[in-house]
């Protein structure tokens, strides 16, 4: 009996496992026929997400390519009082007469008269194209971001950073690269006037007083008072003395001019062509004397039709026809009057028991001087703004002791390297050459990478900016290690 119940009891217990094993493979059957469902609807939903997606992204490349095409940046004029096209074209031509065409006559000696007409032409040609092309890419991005104009630095940033999204660190280098060039040229155009005003002051003192006295220590006397002109914070209040400023170099260029033509200049001793060696400082002087670019980009947003600026018959174009013809002809005349006695700026060969010799010599240290304050205010606003403002969090007395220690710097360095001509090639080569060539033809090239359609037309503009890119490399290179040599000679003399 007990046997009979137990073996019920196992066969029951046997029939109970078959059916839960039946039920559990039944529902683990509905899990994976339910999951294999899930999957499926899951599967369509993100193919449907995709299509959207794809069609969402498609409308939007449209709506913003949309929008390029109808915004036009040079409709929308940011100045409170525009300039006219005849406005706009008289100040290129005044603040590209600077301080730099004294020199014209010395880089002259350094190549001879025929390269030296021929260098000048060329050179100008190339910078004025270099422009034109950072205007292209300005136009181009300033369409794509929807606003009128952009600052030089934030064309360079936004360049790299839409072309290169994956190298951010290249779009935050190539602005700060920018910003440094900027305070080298700057910094420069200030070492240059010190230099200047000391040089010419020293030969004013030393035919009146009969005396001998120190450059250096001329350098110093100079420098504070600037250090107190560097204390003023606002610009408006030095902005009458600006035009004053220019008005005197004019008068002080016409009566060099009137000094060359004097007496009929001969060709008895002067050199066609002077070989090659001093060709790098001939081409950065050319590049100090002419270029004025952060000032040009300024100029064109102030103007009421920007399109006007660029065009073929536009004032950039129409102002540097007649400053090549007269860059061309002072650096000529120049040369052809004082031969291989040039100095490095041709006021230091006029006559000194001259009276008009004389009122040029007072006239351009003037000018000069409150050139300087210009400079100075371009450089302390890029470092001042972009890199100590948060730093020294507004504080008054911090930003005073940084305006004294910039002229403190400024005469430290001119009283290292007082050398006129040399100090203007290594300007014009490491500031100027980077801001006015190198630069502009990277960001046209970044800016245009995917613009051509055809393949022949990409390499057509890949290689002309190249080749551009190569010559330009080749000033800027051969120009620095010229200075360097020079500066490191005149040690050892």
């Amino acid at each position: 009996m007990s046997i009979t119940l137990q073996s019920h009891t196992e066969s029951r217990q046997i029939e109970n496992a078959t059916t839960s094993a039946k039920e559990t493979y039944k529902y683990s059957n509905l899990e994976l026929l339910d999951g294999f469902k899930s999957s499926q609807i899951r599967n369509t939903d993100e193919k449907k997400n995709k299509i959207f997606d794809e069609k969402h992204e498609k409308e939007r490349k449209e709506l913003i390519y949309s929008n390029f095409q109808e915004y036009e940046p040079y409709n929308y004029c940011t100045s409170e009082k525009p300039t006219t096209y005849y406005d706009t074209l008289f100040h290129l031509l005044k603040v590209s007469v600077g301080t730099g065409i004294f020199a014209l006559p010395s880089a002259f000696k350094d190549v001879g008269y025929i390269f030296g007409v021929a260098g000048i032409i060329l050179i100008i040609l190339l910078y004025t194209y270099c422009l034109h092309l950072l205007f292209q890419s300005e136009y181009v991005l300033c369409k794509r971001k929807r606003t009128p104009n952009m600052s030089y630095a934030n064309i360079v940033y936004i360049a790299f950073k839409e072309t290169l999204p994956k190298y951010h660190w290249l779009a935050i280098s190539g602005k700060f690269f920018t910003n440094f060039s900027f305070v080298i040229y700057e910094s420069g155009g200030c070492v240059i006037y010190i230099i200047f005003i000391s040089s010419n002051l020293k030969q004013l003192l030393d035919y009146n007083l009969h005396d001998e006295i120190s450059l250096q220590l001329i350098m110093f006397y100079v420098t504070c008072p600037m250090i107190l002109v560097c204390w003023v914070r606002n610009l408006k209040f030095l902005a009458p003395l600006s035009v004053t400023a220019n008005i005197i170099l004019i008068v002080c260029f016409l009566l060099v001019f009137w000094y060359e033509f004097r007496e009929i200049p001969t060709f008895e001793g002067k050199l066609a062509f002077a070989g090659l060696s001093e060709m790098p400082v001939y081409l950065n002087t050319i590049l100090f004397a002419i270029s004025s670019t952060g000032i040009i980009l300024s100029l064109k947003s102030e103007m009421k039709h920007p399109a006007k600026f660029t065009s073929p018959t536009g004032v950039l174009n129409m102002a540097f026809i007649p400053l090549a013809l007269l860059y061309a002809i002072f650096g000529f005349f120049g040369y052809l009057k004082y031969g291989n006695d040039i100095a490095g700026s041709v006021t230091l060969n006029l006559p000194q028991n001259e009276l008009p010799a004389q009122i040029i010599n007072s006239f351009s240290l003037l000018s000069v001087f409150i050139s300087y304050y210009l400079c100075y205010y371009v450089v302390f606003d890029i470092v001042w703004k972009n890199y100590l403002k948060n730093k020294c969090k507004n504080n008054l007395i911090l930003e005073y002791v940084a305006r004294t220690l910039f002229p403190i710097i400024i005469f430290i360095i001119a009283y290292t390297i007082p050398n006129f001509k040399t100090f203007i090639s290594l300007v014009g080569a490491f500031g100027i050459c980077a801001t006015s060539l190198v630069i502009p033809i990277v960001i046209h090239t970044l800016v245009f990478w995917n613009y051509y359609q055809t393949k022949t037309r990409f390499y057509i503009f890949l290689f002309k900016n190249m080749i551009l890119l190569g010559i330009s490399m080749f000033i800027f290179v051969s120009g620095i290690l010229k200075s360097i040599i020079d500066v490191i000679e005149l040690y050892q003399k």
